[in-house]
């Protein structure tokens, strides 16, 4: 289906009959009733009043007819298919002499392709936005045949910058479809796609602008991707030979200094990771989880004043979540500052209302245990207190009626039957004073 199928119309360079034809369509796919066929109306009428002008100006400069306006189509029932299509006629437009009558897909990839060579072309999402904005994107009889076009060129060439990554989505509806996507082609390849589309392995690209790149990039992009991927599977030492190959290629990288300490702490060599981590924040200050790690591993190593100072930065740059909380608190605590460590709570405390943290709540047990600090810094110790004693009367009270309630029944049931003279209810309070105190000494148990 083409647009101008889409609109009901045959192509055409008036542009009264394109706002007919669309008014008339609104009835079928109606905004509120059907929103994704109102979308792929209202591209069809955008891109139908472009092309009337090119039509237009076509016309004049070539004096075609009409009827050469429609466009060829294709029928293709079986996926599988669309690449011999495809490459057939890319073979026949290649025996034709005009490069006007090349197929319209191998123009395409071939610029993608032209444009991913470019190193810094490649890296720029303006050169992609130019590239997507072209007519054979807008063309709905190529759409099945661009999806596959695009899979077959990412086999091959995989490394963009995340802000690429979402112009292609955005072209070519990937999170959209990707349950059919993982049904059709291969499950390994579209969870990568997808994973960098959502930036769940996100690597950044920053540190190669303006840079003089005389070492192969594209294989130290991959070396960086496979020693991430390989990490991921647990395969510390299979990493580190690939993030040592990379970084005898380039040596500022915040992204593989991340993921060679990442490596060296679980491979257990501590110190290397601290250097690595510390090189990491001398390349990019605001690395967020190289900060965050470099913390942990200070408090670790009992290094609490700088495990605080590294926590403070973090809230400085806006990144204050548990896991900093967590290590601020402890930190305070280890240090004797306790009150320091109630006061950041109590500031913090209506942010984590919603989460449970294991961690961060650790914290808040051992710091809410009044034998081991006094609670006249905690602000909610009163409160506290309160629903303690509350929880616990309650409890109690529970506990003496369950010791209680089969004596007093069996009492009462003989009392009334045999009709009793009134001394004998001096045995209730013997029975109630003996679950009483089974009572006491159960919460006697609890508290010591």
């Amino acid at each position: 289906m083409t647009y101008w199928s889409l609109l009901g119309i045959d192509p055409t360079a008036d542009e009264s009959v394109i706002k007919k034809a669309y008014a008339s369509q609104l009835q079928v796919y109606h905004p509120e009733e059907d929103p994704e066929g109102y979308q792929r109306l209202r591209e069809a009428y955008e891109w139908a009043k472009k092309r009337a002008k090119a039509l237009q100006a076509e016309a004049t400069s070539c004096g075609m007819d009409e009827d050469e306006w429609h466009c060829d189509t294709y029928d293709i029932d079986d996926p599988d298919d669309e690449i011999s299509v495809l490459q057939s006629s890319w073979q026949a437009a290649d025996s034709e002499s005009s490069p006007l009558k090349r197929h319209p897909a191998q123009v395409f990839f071939e610029q993608m392709e032209e444009l991913y060579d470019d190193f810094p072309r490649r890296i720029d999402p303006e050169q992609w936005k130019i590239l997507m904005a072209s007519d054979y994107m807008w063309d709905m009889d190529h759409q099945r045949e661009r999806l596959s076009g695009l899979l077959r060129f990412l086999e091959k060439h995989r490394h963009f910058p995340r802000k690429v990554w979402d112009i292609l989505n955005q072209s070519f509806y990937l999170l959209e479809q990707k349950e059919d996507l993982f049904e059709l082609y291969d499950e390994e390849e579209i969870a990568f796609i997808i994973g960098q589309i959502q930036g769940t392995a996100e690597l950044g690209y920053a540190c190669f602008e303006e840079r003089q790149l005389n070492f192969d990039i594209e294989h130290y992009l991959t070396l960086r991707q496979d020693a991430q991927t390989l990490l991921m599977e647990d395969n510390p030492v299979a990493a580190r030979d690939d993030l040592a190959e990379a970084y005898d290629l380039f040596q500022h990288d915040p992204d593989l200094q991340l993921l060679q300490a990442k490596c060296y702490l679980r491979l257990g060599q501590h110190s290397e990771a601290k250097l690595c981590l510390q090189q990491v924040l001398k390349l990019k200050p605001d690395e967020h989880e190289a900060r965050l790690l470099l913390a942990h591993f200070l408090y670790k190593e009992q290094h609490y004043d700088e495990a605080i100072g590294e926590c403070k930065l973090l809230e400085e740059q806006g990144v204050l979540n548990q896991d900093v909380m967590s290590i601020y608190g402890n930190s305070a605590i280890e240090l004797g500052r306790i009150e320091q460590a109630w006061k950041k709570y109590s500031e913090t405390e209506p942010i984590w209302q919603k989460f449970y943290h294991f961690q961060y709540n650790l914290m808040l047990l051992r710091m809410r245990n009044r034998h081991l600090f006094n609670q006249e810094h905690n602000p909610r110790h009163a409160e506290y207190k309160k629903r303690v004693r509350k929880s616990q009367m309650w409890s109690y009270g529970m506990l003496m009626f369950r010791l209680s309630w089969l004596y007093l029944f069996l009492f009462l049931l003989v009392y009334f039957i045999f009709g009793l003279p009134p001394v004998f209810l001096i045995v209730l309070p013997i029975i109630l004073c003996r679950s009483a105190w089974k009572t006491l000494r159960t919460a006697r148990m609890f508290i010591t």
